[in-house]
């Protein structure tokens, strides 16, 4: 059940596994196994995965428990800005709910190889500004 509920969330907020580890400050892979119910997540790593996730704290173990997890609450009165290619996908009718899975999850895995292209692409740059 935890599985299911993180990587949902994780999906909702449009985050990639890499940045939701990040966030939650384990290893990419532990993130993994923690969404494919592989392993038994520590309790020691709860409050990181609900950082990252925007979960009050005690969420992971309300979800243990059969419970729901409680969202954060927004620490400003503004809204998150909207992500509208996700966005175009949530609303599609015709989509079913593993299409909109597998669409969002493509769209998070091309965002993250355009990022490390990019990053690519300043290194490249400022290798060419430190020879002339």
């Amino acid at each position: 059940m935890l599985a299911k509920r993180v990587r949902a969330r994780r999906v909702e907020l449009s985050l990639s596994v890499r940045a939701a580890a990040a966030a939650a400050e384990m290893d990419r892979n532990t993130w993994s196994y923690l969404e494919d119910g592989s392993r038994r997540t520590s309790e020691f790593k709860f409050a990181g995965i609900e950082r990252a996730l925007r979960w009050e704290s005690g969420s992971v173990a309300a979800i243990l428990e059969g419970r729901d997890p409680t969202p954060a609450q927004p620490e400003n009165n503004t809204a998150a800005p909207v992500d509208e290619e996700i966005e175009l996908v949530r609303t599609d009718k015709k989509l079913t709910p593993e299409m909109r899975d597998r669409i969002i999850a493509l769209i998070l895995e091309r965002r993250e190889r355009d990022k490390v292209a990019a990053i690519e692409d300043t290194r490249r740059m400022i290798d060419l500004f430190r020879r002339s």
